[in-house]
C-alpha cells in the first residue's frame, strides 16, 4: 500500500493544499475531501512560524478524522500542551516555560487562537491524542529520532497506538533531569551533545546555542564538525574536537523523520533513514513528502515538494 509522509509544515497551509494536489487529495464546497493515492503519515510540527495556523490544523485534522490521514506528534505540538500543562514538581511553572524566547517562538499559533478560546482549547486537546510514531513492520515514522531505548522508557506512559496517557505523559516527561524528560527529548527533539568549553553558535534566529544536534543517522562521525546537523554556511563555527562518545548510527527498516532544517533540494542521503523537514519556513523553503510503496531503500524519484513560492518541483 503506498503511504505518502509528509514533513514539517508549521502553518503554510497554501503549500499543504498545493502537495496534497500533488498526491491526489484535493477538496471540493460539495464533495469535502477526495482521497489521494495512498494513505498520509504527517511528521508533526504542524505549527508556529507561518502565516495559516488554523488553517493547518484544520485540514491535518479533518484528513485524520476522515481515515485517510495520522498525524504525529512533533515537538512544537508537544511545547503547545506543555505551555498549558503546569510542572508538578514546580508548582506555578509550566512544562514548556513562558520565557520571552519560547512565547516569541510560539507567538503565531497563540495569535491565531486568540478570539477563538473554544478552537484553542479543541486544538491542545487534539494535540493530545497523536501518537510519536508510525511502526507497520515495512517502515516507520518518528519527529526527530528513532530510539528504541528511548521509546521503552516511555511505554508506561503512552496508549497501545503510542499516543500519550492523559496529562500524565506530559506532566512526567517534563520533569527536569527524569529519565522519561530525556527520553521524550530525544524523540522529539533529537539527541544533542553540549559543545565543549562554552563555545557557542547562533541559529538561524539569532539565538544562541551552546548544544549542537546530532546526526544520528550517518555512521562514521568522529567529531563535532561532522555530527552536527547544521546549515553547512555555519559548520565552521562548530570546533573539530572528537565527540566525547562514539556517534549513534541507524540499521533498520527505512524510517522516515522532520525536525531537521535540512536545506537545498531534498534528497536521499542515507539509504533508509530520510529527512523530510526542507526548512518551509525560511525564504527558499520547501514542503516536502515521500511516497512510500514498499521498498527497503529510499528512491530520489518517490520525493515530492513544493516550493514556498509554490513553484512545483
Amino acid at each position: 500500500m503506498l503511504i505518502n509522509f509528509i514533513g514539517d509544515i508549521h502553518g503554510y497551509a497554501n503549500e499543504l493544499k498545493i502537495l496534497l494536489a500533488k498526491l491526489g487529495y484535493r477538496k471540493s464546497l460539495i464533495a469535502g475531501w477526495s482521497r489521494g493515492d495512498g494513505a498520509i503519515v504527517f511528521l508533526g510540527d504542524l505549527i508556529d512560524r507561518g502565516p495559516h495556523q488554523k488553517q493547518t490544523v484544520d485540514i491535518v485534522r479533518e484528513l485524520c478524522e476522515l481515515g485517510y490521514a495520522i498525524c504525529l506528534t512533533g515537538n512544537h505540538e508537544f511545547n503547545a500542551v506543555g505551555f498549558v500543562t503546569e510542572r508538578t514538581d514546580e508548582p506555578g511553572e509550566f512544562v514548556r516555560s513562558h520565557s520571552e524566547s519560547h512565547i516569541q517562538q510560539h507567538q503565531a499559533f497563540l495569535d491565531a487562537f486568540a478570539n477563538d478560546a473554544y478552537g484553542y482549547r479543541e486544538t491542545i486537546a487534539w494535540f493530545q491524542t497523536l501518537p510519536l510514531w508510525f511502526d507497520n513492520s515495512n517502515a516507520r515514522a518518528i519527529h526527530a529520532c528513532w530510539n528504541t531505548a528511548a521509546q521503552n522508557d516511555l511505554m508506561s506512559l503512552l496508549n497501545d497506538d503510542h499516543s500519550p496517557r492523559g496529562r500524565t505523559f506530559y506532566e512526567q516527561t517534563g520533569i527536569y533531569g527524569s529519565r522519561a524528560r530525556k527520553a521524550r527529548e530525544t524523540l522529539l527533539n533529537g539527541p544533542e551533545v553540549k559543545l565543549p568549553d562554552d563555545v557557542f553558535f547562533r541559529d538561524y534566529y539569532g539565538v544562541k546555542r551552546y548544544r549542537i544536534r546530532l546526526n544520528w543517522w550517518q555512521s562514521q562521525q568522529t567529531t563535532f564538525r561532522e555530527a552536527a546537523v547544521i546549515d553547512h554556511s555555519q559548520r565552521y563555527t562548530i570546533p573539530e574536537l572528537p565527540l566525547p562518545e562514539e556517534s549513534p548510527t541507524y540499521d533498520g527498516p527505512i524510517c522516515f523523520f522532520g525536525h531537521y532544517w535540512m536545506r537545498g533540494t531534498p534528497r536521499i542521503t542515507h539509504p533508509k533513514a530520510i529527512c523530510l523537514d526542507y526548512s518551509i519556513a525560511l525564504n527558499n523553503g520547501i514542503l516536502c513528502a515521500y511516497q512510500f510503496r514498499g521498498e527497503a531503500n529510499g528512491h530520489r524519484n518517490h520525493l515530492v515538494w513544493v516550493k514556498k513560492s509554490v513553484t512545483a518541483a
